[in-house]
């Protein structure tokens, strides 16, 4: 039986396309059904010819960009009067998309690479220019008309800070009434300054009769001055202070033992070889198992370099660098810089400001103890006081503290 066109009623032939209807079962020249040769192959080669509607069975509905939706779970071409499931759909548009987005993908992950191997070239660079300025110090000078001259190495920054800053001790007379007087008098009766060899260098004055004295051996002096000044005092020295630095962005192949050789090696610009770091924490970033932050402790030209410029080089990693300095908080009376075991202040609870343990309090407003005590001052009553004492982003008491040592970090290395 002869297979007649729907809308032509001209016979099909043999050879000729052709494409049914899935509703009315009615067969259309492929031209009549206004479907193109190429997306009739492309309909062919996809397995949608019997997903073919005419025109008078489709319905109406909305066009939204030439995409038109049937139903909850169909989708239409309109122009081409064929459909698809919405899984289908979702597919096809997932793969125009893919393939029109793959090229800016590849563009974005050759750009990636290139400023990785920029930042390593930038830190080559900087090691390479520090190595050819201490090169040029120690080499001498020579030329036709010019006899050599013994140029010694150029002292670096850290160097000179190294050499300039002493060890201290402080004298303490036991009898708070004693003078600063009667306590250099004695000093220099016990401990003679020249012959002693301790190089004193800084001396200063405290209260309560209290001398402080800087020297290259405070070992030795420490020693001296206890064995010839009486028990009347009591000499304590104190630690050379050595900031934190925090070194966020670290990768997963950069094991925690090897931080301090790539640190030094990576970025002398920054990091000294001869002076020493000390690694103090490693651990993931918050919300970032695959990268890491390393808190590492330095001296304190060191410190004002690594802040300032904010950024170094570690393995292959483009690190970013932060302050690392902390302030340790009472838990018996939230005062800073000192611990419980040896506090004489009175219990404080870090929520309320009462006298009570912080497991008993009740309170439903929350108050700082350190925040409350420097408005109390009446330097600002603007200052906000609604905060537990642990709460270090709100508490202005914290971090004006932090900022003090900040300055004065800057000022010593200045």
């Amino acid at each position: 039986m002869a297979v007649k066109c729907h809308k032509c009623l001209r016979t099909i032939g043999r050879t000729d396309n052709y494409i049914s209807c899935k509703d009315c079962s009615h067969n259309y020249h492929v031209s009549c059904a206004g479907v193109s040769d190429t997306a009739f192959d492309n309909m062919q080669d996809a397995g949608l010819l019997t997903s073919f509607c005419c025109t008078s069975c489709k319905s109406k509905p909305g066009v939204i960009s030439g995409v038109c939706i049937k139903s909850g779970n169909t989708v239409s071409l309109d122009r081409q009067g064929w459909y698809l499931s919405t899984d289908q759909f979702r597919e096809l548009v997932a793969g125009i998309v893919k393939s029109e987005l793959q090229p800016f993908v590849d563009k974005i992950d050759i750009l990636q690479t290139e400023i990785r191997n920029l930042c390593l070239e930038n830190s080559q660079l900087r090691n390479e220019v520090v190595k050819l300025t201490k090169d040029s110090h120690s080499r001498p000078v020579t030329g036709n008309n010019l006899t050599p001259i013994d140029v010694t190495t150029k002292t670096s920054y850290a160097e000179a800070i190294a050499k300039n800053s002493q060890q201290t001790v402080i004298i303490k007379p036991k009898d708070k009434t004693q003078t600063v007087n009667k306590t250099k008098s004695d000093i220099m009766t016990s401990v003679d300054p020249v012959e002693s060899s301790v190089n004193i260098g800084k001396v200063k004055n405290l209260k309560d009769g209290c001398v402080l004295l800087g020297c290259d051996d405070v070992k030795r002096f420490t020693q001296l001055a206890k064995n010839k000044l009486s028990s009347a005092y009591d000499i304590r020295e104190i630690k050379t202070l050595r900031p934190r630095i925090r070194i966020a962005g670290l990768s997963d192949d950069v094991d925690k033992d090897s931080v301090i050789n790539y640190l030094t090696k990576q970025n002398e610009f920054i990091f000294d070889n001869s002076n020493e770091y000390k690694l103090l924490k490693y651990s993931p970033v918050k919300n970032k198992s695959d990268r890491f932050q390393a808190v590492i402790e330095v001296d304190i030209p060191t410190y004002k370099k690594a802040v300032s410029i904010g950024h170094c080089l570690i393995g292959l990693n483009s690190c970013s660098i932060f302050c690392g300095i902390d302030i340790s908080r009472c838990f018996k009376c939230n005062g800073f810089n000192h611990s419980s075991k040896y506090c004489k202040n009175n219990l404080c609870c870090p929520r309320c400001t009462d006298k009570h343990e912080l497991s008993e309090c009740k309170a439903e407003t929350l108050c700082c103890i350190n925040c409350k005590n420097i408005k109390g001052t009446g330097t600002s009553e603007l200052i906000n006081t609604d905060h537990a004492a642990w709460d270090r982003d709100s508490c202005h008491a914290y971090n004006t503290a932090i900022n003090k040592i900040k300055q004065d970090l800057f000022r010593l290395s200045a």
